[in-house]
């Protein structure tokens, strides 16, 4: 399974690796990296095969870490409906770093048989659409929802509501009456349903990240929570305004004055845990020589004893030999 060089040499390892591939519903695979020929080698036909991939199937690869990849699978008898969401995820890779996703062949809309590689299966789009329809559901705008109990997360009538656990879903809602609007009302027509779970759960996350980032949260954590973002703004989130925080925040860490403390702290704290570890294994070591010390003392005192009793022997024969009384 091979990615765009440009992806690929921007934002993959540079040598052989393992990578964490996880699936919609949270389930991950290490699959090796080959830096060669950029793209995943062993543990794919696993993974492919374990998720019954078919020929005409679609997968968005989100890198969410260095070595971690978070894929949503689209799929055939599906595309029809989404083909707004791959025109939009199969722009210039340097506007959306963090996807590379394999075009569609646009001629095969069936599934008439499997890859060489994979099993048939009978699983299909429309089974797993029906797994997150929960009945019908009003589409209420904010300014009618009260409570956590009347806000719905709705693409395109469905409710997705059982897509995102309950903690991101209370979160995504304070988000959105925070700021007065659902942050998902623009996503562009045609984006599939888990590929819209993701963004959610994703921009929750990287919102907690910023609540809770630090003097020491470096540049590159802003710039990779960034890019996410722009990713997500192209596809219609409302999330300018969490990239303007990160701008903001970014520049207060990257003073110069903080930015040489931050170094120095980082510094010393690296310094005082080579110290303390020195001392670790230093006080480890004395330990074991104390007890090779009394090891070796009870040997002594052992031979010791034994050298006295054949020293007393040794000059009783020498008295008797000169008569000494």
């Amino acid at each position: 399974m091979g990615f765009l060089r440009p992806f690929a040499k921007t934002h993959l390892p540079k040598k052989d690796s393992e990578m964490l591939v996880e699936d919609e519903n949270g389930v991950i695979d290490e699959i090796k990296y080959n830096a060669e020929k950029l793209g995943l080698s062993a543990g794919w036909k696993k993974f492919a095969s374990g998720h019954n991939l078919l020929e005409g199937d679609a997968i968005v690869f989100h890198l969410v870490e260095p070595y971690k990849f978070k894929v949503y699978i689209i799929r055939a008898d599906n595309l029809n409906e989404v083909d707004g969401a791959l025109c939009l995820l199969n722009m210039e890779e340097q506007m959306v770093p963090e996807m590379d996703m394999p075009s569609p062949k646009p001629k095969k809309r069936k599934r008439p048989k499997s890859l060489p590689l994979l099993e048939q299966s009978g699983n299909n789009s429309e089974e797993v659409g029906s797994e997150v329809l929960e009945g019908s559901k009003p589409e209420l705008s904010l300014e009618e929802v009260k409570t956590i109990e009347d806000f719905h997360i709705m693409v395109k009538g469905v409710c997705i509501d059982s897509e995102l656990p309950d903690d991101v879903r209370m979160n995504y809602y304070k988000l959105c009456t925070a700021r007065e609007e659902l942050l998902h009302d623009d996503l562009a027509e045609g984006l599939n349903h888990k590929l819209v779970a993701g963004m959610i759960g994703e921009t929750v996350n990287i919102a907690n990240k910023i609540k809770n980032c630090q003097i020491t949260t470096t540049k590159g954590e802003f710039e990779t929570w960034d890019n996410h973002l722009k990713s997500f703004v192209i596809m219609g989130m409302k999330v300018e305004f969490l990239r303007e925080r990160i701008a903001t925040l970014s520049r207060i860490v990257s003073e110069s004055e903080a930015n040489l403390d931050v170094q120095k702290y980082v510094e010393a704290k690296r310094e005082h845990k080579r110290v303390e570890d020195d001392i670790q294994s230093l006080t480890e070591k004395l330990v074991g020589l104390k007890e090779s010390s009394r090891k070796f003392k009870r040997i002594v005192d052992g031979l010791k004893e034994k050298i006295e009793m054949h020293e007393d022997k040794l000059q009783k024969q020498v008295n008797i030999a000169f008569k000494i009384v």
